[in-house]
């Protein structure tokens, strides 16, 4: 028989549990289709063969109906999703296709920034496998729109959500307790603000599956069943290193880590798992190997992805304000549990104030836990306590500058020091909410299916839960009411959620009928049987719209266009037509242009992002503000010139550098340009230089007849290589190799 995690009976089961499935399916033939396990566990169901495929259907499915109105156009207009979709996710995505589609990958970028690198930003994913998928989508399609890029966005919800689905199923929990906390956690808050980066969510979509190979590997019992879920957690590594967020991969340490401690301390391993044997020599190995594979496979990109950042501008790490500048707090913990107005959008994760209510059932109604001998694991002090301990230390790293911790870490934790905006590590804690959440409605249901005080569980009153909800229940009205009546919002909320801001007053009006909800329910469950498996079925369901509702009046439109837009129509680029005309058309004025990062036509961008292109850049940028006719003319703003000759190059102003090049005109011709190898001929009537207004990094190499030269700089940025008189044959190539400089 394969072995599989199961919360046995002698841990998450009882005679309570038994006597619980006895009382539920005491209408039910024994013989029925229900196995012996899952009479001897109220967690525990067998799975019928149609749930295999319906159950993962509807999982994946789920989050397009949520946002179906970013998906699917009606009157041919559709509701589009704003912040920095278009100009750093999207742009990047439409122009990376068309490159694979022509079987090539774009290392640099002309078009961005006066030149920037393509394939090592973390913008552009360029090197994600799911890319292979929305290639051949392109070139089928014929193109790709910013709402096909929306529902890409969205399957990273679905990816997300059935990652969650298939972890928590190893625990066994029966599949009501799945759904809804599937459901709920795969569309909370912190999910759904991620539309914006799809990068992000495409990253944190991988987060539950890595645990789903991990748990499956810490389990396995040989070597063959450990190899096969080694090659899934390779994939599923690769695909979260280079999904484009580097964020998250650094925060995932915070997740992996802990979650494998569960298994290699023997206490923890016992109260959260039972009695399960893990063979930690098989499973270290598997691990390592796949790690390292992992890190072998996406290291070029990494190596090259890090060198870039320590060029640009504040990426580079070592700036403790920059890296506190979005400040998350207590109140933002707060408002994310129960009222978002109060929460700044970047960390929050509410999850729908049912939900809250049921995990502090869960939490409270025992009085912190029983440790009993014979109590189940769920209930067991040490694994309630563990949560909270997990919750509080994340959420505490969050609150940047306040916390001790934080500063900590960023002074001697490596990498730490590089990263900013700390409330958005909270995407760790969505899968453990989950974890949580799907505990906390398995005992919900325990507590709804008792008949009788002689059945509850060991020293709790049958109105216990009744007080904890209550009491639950009047301290958080206290806090929406004062927050709300006080209009004591974050500004990120009065700032960029005007289109969902009258919606404030929904959240309290939730919280009461949520409230009503559970009151009615646990009221009801001490005078009438609840435990027939179709009430409790509909109960679920219920409870599932019901926080679907709360969470989408600004879950599912948040950070969107307040008009909606038409229906777009699919076209190809044609890059490599672009990059030869651009020298024919001017770039795009930069003082005029919205266009921040790369271009998609032939008017090349040379706006720069302040805090993210090249620092050289962007100095020669700030330092030539005196300068602006000058410095729009030497970018080619105006005549669309990118290549100048000049006898000298080390002016220290732009209009004497442009005096001597108006000397030399008719001097080139372009033979061929990729965007990563420009080659042309160049007839020099002098000693002087070539100068290519495109800029360099150390990863550029230039040719004159064939023969390496050096590439000097003009004004610290731009790239130029020195030319005796005569004619010649340049080549300026952008190859950046494997793991350094080729």
């Amino acid at each position: 028989m394969q072995t599989r995690l199961v919360f046995d009976a002698d841990v998450w089961g009882t005679e309570e549990s038994k006597a619980m499935n006895d009382d539920i399916n005491s209408d039910r033939n024994p013989e029925s289709e229900l196995s012996q396990a899952a009479v001897a566990d109220s967690f525990v169901s067998d799975e019928p063969a149609w749930r295999k495929f319906l159950i993962p259907a509807l999982i994946f499915v789920w989050p397009f109906i949520y946002f179906f109105r970013s998906v699917f156009p009606i009157n041919g207009k559709y509701v589009a999703i704003n912040n920095d979709f278009d100009t750093l996710y999207y742009i990047y995505k439409v122009y990376l296709l068309d490159n694979l589609s022509n079987g090539r990958i774009p290392m640099w970028s002309p078009s961005e920034a006066a030149g920037f690198p393509f394939a090592s930003s973390p913008f552009t994913q360029t090197f994600y496998p799911l890319n292979l998928l929305l290639t051949i989508f392109y070139k089928v399609a014929g193109g790709y729109t910013r709402l096909d890029h929306q529902i890409f966005a969205i399957s990273g919800v679905s990816i997300f959500g059935l990652g969650l689905y298939f972890w928590l199923k190893e625990f066994k929990f029966n599949v009501r307790s799945l759904l809804f906390a599937t459901l709920v956690m795969s569309v909370s808050f912190k999910v759904a603000e991620l539309l914006r980066f799809p990068n992000a969510i495409h990253t944190a979509a991988w987060l539950p599956w890595i645990l789903f190979a991990l748990t499956k590997i810490l389990q396995s019992q040989s070597l063959k069943k450990a190899a096969k879920y080694g090659l899934l957690i390779l994939f599923f590594l690769v695909c979260l290193l280079t999904a484009g967020y580097p964020y998250y991969v650094y925060y995932s340490l915070f997740l992996f880590g802990p979650y494998v401690l569960l298994f290699a301390i023997p206490k923890l391993r016992q109260k959260f798992f039972g009695k399960l044997k893990v063979r930690l020599g098989i499973s270290s190995a598997i691990l390592a190997v796949a790690g390292v594979s992992s890190l072998v496979i996406s290291l070029p990109f990494l190596g090259k992805m890090s060198k870039l950042l320590k060029d640009t501008t504040d990426r580079g790490g070592g700036n403790f304000a920059y890296s506190t500048e979005h400040k998350f707090f207590i109140n933002d913990t707060i408002g994310s549990l129960i009222f978002p107005p109060f929460a700044r959008a970047e960390g929050w994760y509410y999850f729908g104030i049912l939900g809250v209510f049921i995990i502090l059932l869960y939490f409270f109604s025992e009085l912190f836990g029983d440790s009993s001998k014979n109590a189940p694991c769920y209930r067991d002090r040490l694994v309630k306590i563990s949560f909270l301990v997990f919750f509080i230390t994340i959420t505490y790293i969050t609150y940047g500058r306040y916390s001790l911790l934080f500063k900590v870490l960023w002074q001697y934790m490596p990498g730490f020091a590089s990263l900013r905006t700390w409330g958005r590590m909270n995407i760790i804690l969505v899968p453990i909410i989950a974890w949580v959440m799907a505990i906390a409605y398995t005992y919900f249901e325990e507590l709804i299916t008792r008949r009788s005080s002689t059945a509850t569980p060991r020293g709790l009153s049958k109105w216990a839960p009744i007080y904890v909800v209550t009491g639950a229940y009047v301290a958080i009205l206290l806090v929406q009411s004062f927050v709300y009546s006080k209009k004591k919002y974050t500004g990120y909320w009065k700032e960029y959620f005007k289109n969902v801001a009258s919606t404030d007053i929904l959240f309290i009006i939730y919280g009461a009928i949520a409230f009503a909800i559970v009151l009615g329910i646990l009221i009801v469950s001490t005078r009438i049987k609840l435990g027939n498996p179709k009430i409790l079925s509909a109960i679920v369901a219920g409870l599932i719209l019901f926080s679907a509702l709360d969470m989408r009046n600004v879950g599912a439109f948040m950070w969107l266009y307040p008009n909606l837009f038409e229906t777009p129509t699919r076209y190809r680029l044609n890059v490599a037509q672009q990059n030869l005309q651009s020298f024919t058309v001017p770039r795009a004025d930069p003082l005029t242009s919205p266009q921040l990062s790369l271009s998609v036509n032939s008017s090349f961008n040379v706006r720069s992002i302040p805090n993210w292109h090249f620092n050289r850049y962007n100095k020669f940028l700030a330092s030539t503000e005196d300068q602006v006719d000058a410095r729009r003319k030497l970018l080619g703003v105006i005549d669309a010139r990118k290549l100048y000759f000049s006898k000298a190059i080390d002016y220290p102003k732009i209009q004497p550098f442009l005096d001597d090049a108006a000397q030399f005109t008719d001097f080139e011709q372009v033979i061929s340009y990729t965007g990563d190898e420009l080659t042309l001929d160049v007839r020099a009537a002098t000693d002087g230089y070539l100068s290519f207004i495109d800029n360099w990094d150390a990863n550029w190499e230039a040719t004159v007849d064939g023969k390496p030269t050096s590439i000097e700089l003009l004004f610290g940025t731009f790239k130029s290589v020195k030319l005796p008189a005569g004619n010649h044959r340049v080549t300026f190539a952008y190859r950046p190799g494997l793991l350094g400089k080729k």
